[in-house]
């Protein structure tokens, strides 16, 4: 999940600790995207996930997020395609600490991933 290996922009253990530690706590999402629109349709999958893992926890609270996104390497990413990093990030309060990253794999599936693991979620 969080190697070093063929990251482009790599997320690893340090910031993982940096987000969860001290945390009350941590919800762990994954979604997948495929199409034109493949790493917003991979957070949106991630983001719907929420309503069955912590149905009363609005995800848009918080206090720290990391965005791991994991594409396959036949299919690189183009940076048209990184504003929708930046969406996901403007939902957030402007003081949530917003950790990205960017990976590649081997994978036969051409599908995007999209990681994310946020701390002190607040209830709605």
């Amino acid at each position: 999940m969080f190697n070093v290996c063929n990251g482009i922009v790599n997320v690893g253990v340090e910031e993982l600790h940096q987000v969860i530690s001290g945390s009350v706590n941590t919800i762990i999402l994954v979604g997948l995207g495929s199409g034109t629109n493949r790493i917003s349709n991979a957070i949106e999958d991630a983001v719907m996930h929420t309503c069955s893992v912590a149905p009363d926890h609005n995800l848009f609270s918080a206090e720290k997020v990391i965005l791991k996104l994991i594409y396959p390497q036949k299919e690189p990413l183009m940076i048209i395609e990184m504003d929708s990093i930046t969406q996901f990030a403007e939902m957030f309060p402007s003081s949530t600490s917003f950790i990205w990253g960017i990976s590649e794999n081997n994978s036969e599936d051409s599908k995007v991933q999209a990681l994310i693991i946020a701390s002190n979620v607040q209830k709605k």
